[in-house]
C-alpha cells in the first residue's frame, strides 16, 4: 500500500452567495448571467499527509477546517484540485452524522459499520468492544432521538473508533463528552497511533493539539498559512488573534504548602463529607494502609470540587492502619482530560515524614494544593503507600488507591487578567534596569 494516506494537490471551494433571495431565481430563469458571489472556503491547498501520521487542524471559526476535512471525508466534491486518499475512513465530523435518529443505538451501530465498508458479521464481532467503549447501558435499543447529546458522541465515536479505520478523523466531537469519556478517547486515540492509523485532528483545544499531533496545519480563510510543527503552528494561532502575555512584575511565588493536621481535622466531616462514592473510581491496592474516607474543600472549609484558577483545594484524607506501617506516604496525581499527568506529589517528595502506625491506628492528613493550572477539568488519583528501602525515593509500595475521581474544575478567575497562559505557571520575574536614551546608556 501506498506510503500517503492522503494527498491533496491545488484544492479549492468555493460556495455561491446570493444578496437577495430574487436573485437565485433570477439565475435558474436566465442560465446566462450570474446573479451571485463567489465565497472560496478553500483555496490552492496542498497537503500530503503519510500513513500513520496524527495530523491537528487549527484556526478560527470559518477558516475552513471542517471543509477541509469534509472534502477528504468525501462528503463535500472539491470545486477544483484533486484529493486522493487510501485506505478506510472512519469520520466523525459533526454530532450525530451519520445516525438515523428514528432507529435505536443497536440499529445504528450495524447502518454505520456497513457505511465503513464492515459486513453483518464482522459487525457482529465487535458490537459488544463498541457498546462497552460507549457505556450508555440499556439506550442502546432506544431510539437515537432520545440520547443526550453525550451518549450521542459516546455512541458515535465508539463505532467510528472500533470499526478498523485506516484514517480517523474527528472534528471537535469530543468536547462534547465528560472528562471520564475523553480520557478514555485520548487514551485510544493514542491506541491507534501505536497501531499506524492516520488521525486528522480538529479542535478549538490547542493544548490537547501540541500533545497528541505530529504536525499541524494552521488555516486562515481557506488559505493553508502554515504547515509544521504543532508548537510553531499554535504561536503562529495565537499571533492571528493578537494575544499578548501580561507579566505583572509585582508577583510573589508562593510555595506550595502540606500540613499534617493530625486530630485537628475533623474526622466525621470527612467521613460525611467523603468523596470516595463516584460511580468512575477505580480502586486497587494491598490495603494495609487503607483509605477510608476523602474530602476537597476550600479555604473556607466549604466542600467544592470547583476553584478559580490560583487559589487552592484542601484533600482530607483518613487512614486505617490494618497492621503495622513503618514509613506511611499519602499521594496526589492530576490529570487532565486527555489523561495526561499534569501534576504528582506525595508527602515523601515534600519531605514531610508521617509517624508510625500501630495496627488499627487512624491518622488524617491534608494536603493544600495550590491550583496554578489552566481552566478545564481534570481528575485525580489518591495514593496511600508505604516507602521501601532504596535509593528511589519516588518508588513504594502501593496500599490503597482510588483512580480517577473528581472531575475538579478549574475556572478562570474573577480578575479579567490572567495571571499567565499556557498549562502552569512557572515561576517567572520580570525587571529593567535603564530607561532613558541609547548613547547615555553606552556611555558614548
Amino acid at each position: 500500500m501506498s506510503e500517503i494516506a492522503i494527498s491533496l494537490k491545488n484544492v479549492s471551494k468555493y460556495y455561491k452567495r446570493y444578496a437577495r433571495p430574487v436573485d437565485r431565481l433570477k439565475e435558474i430563469l436566465l442560465p446566462g448571467k450570474s446573479h451571485a458571489q463567489k465565497f472560496w472556503a478553500l483555496q490552492d491547498i496542498n497537503i500530503e499527509v503519510a500513513r500513520g501520521e496524527t495530523i491537528g487542524i487549527i484556526g478560527r471559526n470559518g477558516s475552513g477546517k471542517s471543509t477541509l476535512l469534509q472534502i477528504i471525508a468525501g462528503t463535500l466534491t472539491p470545486t477544483q484540485g484533486e484529493v486522493r486518499v487510501n485506505g478506510r475512513i472512519s469520520a466523525l465530523l459533526e454530532l450525530g452524522s451519520g445516525f438515523n435518529p428514528e432507529f435505536t443505538g443497536r440499529q445504528n451501530v450495524f447502518l454505520n459499520g456497513q457505511i465503513l465498508g464492515l459486513n453483518q458479521k464482522e459487525i457482529e464481532a465487535k458490537f459488544d468492544l463498541i457498546t462497552t467503549f460507549a457505556d450508555i447501558g440499556e439506550f442502546i435499543d432506544e431510539p437515537v432521538k432520545t440520547y443526550s447529546s453525550g451518549m450521542f458522541v459516546r455512541l458515535a465515536f465508539a463505532v467510528a473508533a472500533n470499526c478498523d479505520p485506516d484514517i480517523l478523523i474527528v472534528d471537535e466531537a469530543l468536547a462534547v463528552g465528560d472528562i471520564f469519556f475523553q480520557q478514555k478517547c485520548f487514551e485510544h486515540i493514542r491506541l491507534l497511533q501505536k497501531c499506524g492509523v492516520t488521525i486528522l485532528y480538529v479542535s478549538h483545544d490547542l493544548s490537547t493539539t501540541q500533545s497528541i499531533c505530529d504536525r499541524s496545519v494552521l488555516m486562515k480563510d481557506g488559505i493553508a498559512i502554515f504547515d509544521g510543527d504543532p508548537n510553531e503552528a499554535v504561536n503562529r494561532y495565537y499571533s492571528l488573534l493578537g494575544q499578548r502575555v501580561a507579566v505583572n512584575t509585582n508577583h510573589k511565588v508562593i510555595n506550595q504548602t502540606n500540613k499534617i493536621l493530625g486530630t485537628t481535622i475533623d474526622f466525621q466531616k470527612i467521613i460525611n463529607h467523603t468523596i470516595l462514592r463516584s460511580d468512575h473510581w477505580q480502586r486497587h491496592g494491598g490495603l494495609g494502609l487503607e483509605l477510608v474516607a476523602a474530602r476537597v474543600c476550600n479555604d473556607d472549609d466549604r466542600d467544592t470540587l470547583v476553584v478559580e484558577m490560583m487559589s487552592a483545594l484542601h484533600f482530607q484524607l483518613l487512614l486505617e492502619a490494618k497492621e503495622v506501617i513503618n514509613t506511611p506516604n499519602i499521594g496526589i496525581h492530576l490529570y487532565n482530560r486527555m489523561g495526561t499527568l499534569v501534576f504528582a506529589t506525595g508527602t515523601t517528595q515534600l519531605r514531610q515524614r508521617l509517624p508510625l502506625l500501630e495496627k488499627e491506628e487512624y491518622i488524617a492528613v491534608c494536603l493544600r494544593l495550590e491550583m496554578r493550572i489552566e481552566p478545564g477539568e481534570y481528575t485525580f488519583n489518591l495514593v496511600v503507600g508505604e516507602e521501601i528501602a532504596g535509593d528511589n525515593p519516588n518508588v513504594g509500595f502501593v496500599h490503597d488507591c482510588y483512580e480517577s475521581l473528581g472531575p475538579i474544575m478549574v475556572v478562570p478567575p474573577s480578575d479579567p487578567l490572567l495571571p499567565f497562559y499556557g498549562i502552569a505557571q512557572l515561576p517567572v520575574t520580570a525587571e529593567y534596569e535603564f530607561k532613558g536614551k541609547l548613547d547615555l546608556m553606552m556611555n558614548i
